[in-house]
């Protein structure tokens, strides 16, 4: 007998597409995956359905949407496009969100649970500092997300329509696939490879007090199985859970043995802005794509550096709490050392990066 037909809002997104890899390997699960492209087949996750549909098209998602019946649970992984440096708009990603939704809830039809994918922004983690370790408990940001209204209707029609909802709250989520570009391992990596080609250090790029302070990140597949598993265990129902690889770090500890691993000296904090130092380096990695034969990606797309300022220009220590996540009874870690090596070695694998 299925476990339940899964609806997977957002599937090529990094998230979306974990949660459809998880699914489909645990076996009993129809899985649907709703994306405004339909992914070329090289990238698509066998015996996963694939639609498209632009979820910000009310006549678009009744048209697509209103004849499937046997939806169980609704996985909400979606977000309209946006830089680095801008809002998401509320507005925007709380309609796509009900557009779908409005087509799951009919009467008689079998939604048991909705899932949103979230984060730390929820307790304004991009804003500056906030009370660390987060819990789920505090306090909502006084910066406005779409979580809030996503969430707001959530519990709202979750009582009306009789089924459960939860939340998941990663951070820092990184993913070994080389085909994201908004990665913080090939960000590094890149970086990496030009500071070498140029015969400097691995230094680092961003603020002092972001050198210093504690970080945290969160594996894609841990967050996919994650959300899986609250989204099946019924005490989970109607509950939000940080969910990171459950350490934290220091990019003063952690970034001598990246440049370990890169075979480079470690440097000291320079602070640069990389939108603008690294602009005029296109020539630079041509010369390494040639060198070391790697993919023929182009500068533009090969690093988002922008990416690299939001993340280490932070002043402020970035912390979650998990303890909800093990007192209701999920176990996995991941060791972060250990997961950077990994996407590095991924990376070098699909010659994204160099192999020496």
């Amino acid at each position: 007998m299925a476990a339940g037909t899964a609806l997977i809002s957002g599937v090529t997104g990094v998230v979306g597409a974990r949660i459809a890899s998880h699914l489909a390997s645990i076996g009993g699960w129809h899985v649907i995956g709703l994306s405004r492209r339909i992914p070329a087949v090289s990238e698509r996750v066998a015996g996963v359905d694939y639609l498209s549909l632009d979820a910000t098209d009310d006549a678009a998602c009744a048209k697509v949407l209103g004849d499937l019946s046997g939806v169980t649970h609704f996985f909400n992984a979606a977000r309209y496009d946006h830089t680095t440096t801008q809002r998401e708009p509320a507005d925007v990603n709380t309609r796509m969100f009900l557009n779908v939704l409005d087509q799951l809830e009919p009467r008689g039809r079998p939604l048991r649970h909705v899932h949103l994918v979230q984060g730390t922004k929820y307790y304004g983690s991009t804003e500056g500092r906030f009370p660390t370790p987060a819990r789920e408990s505090d306090p909502r940001s006084l910066y406005d997300t779409f979580y809030f209204a996503q969430e707001d209707a959530a519990i709202a029609r979750a009582k009306m329509g009789g089924w459960t909802w939860s939340a998941s709250r990663p951070h820092g989520i990184c993913d070994p696939s080389p085909t994201i570009v908004r990665s913080m391992a090939r960000l590094i990596g890149v970086y990496a490879a030009i500071c070498k080609e140029l015969g400097g250090p691995l230094s680092f790029p961003g603020t002092e007090a972001n050198y210093r302070a504690v970080y945290q990140c969160t594996e894609a597949s841990l967050l996919a199985k994650a959300i899986v598993w609250m989204s099946t265990e019924p005490k989970c129902g109607n509950n939000a859970f940080n969910v990171t690889n459950g350490e934290f770090f220091r990019w003063e500890n952690l970034w001598p043995r990246i440049a370990d691993y890169f075979g480079m000296r470690c440097g000291p904090v320079i602070n640069l802005k990389l939108a603008n130092a690294m602009g005029d380096k296109g020539e630079v990695w041509d010369r390494i794509v040639a060198r070391h034969d790697l993919r023929p990606i182009p500068y533009d797309q090969a690093a988002i550096w922008s990416y690299g300022d939001f993340l280490f220009t932070p002043s402020w220590d970035m912390m979650s709490s998990t303890t909800k996540l093990r007192q209701f009874g999920f176990p996995d870690v991941v060791d972060s050392e250990a997961m950077f090596y990994g996407l590095f070695d991924a990376l070098r694998a699909a010659r994204v990066i160099p192999a020496a």
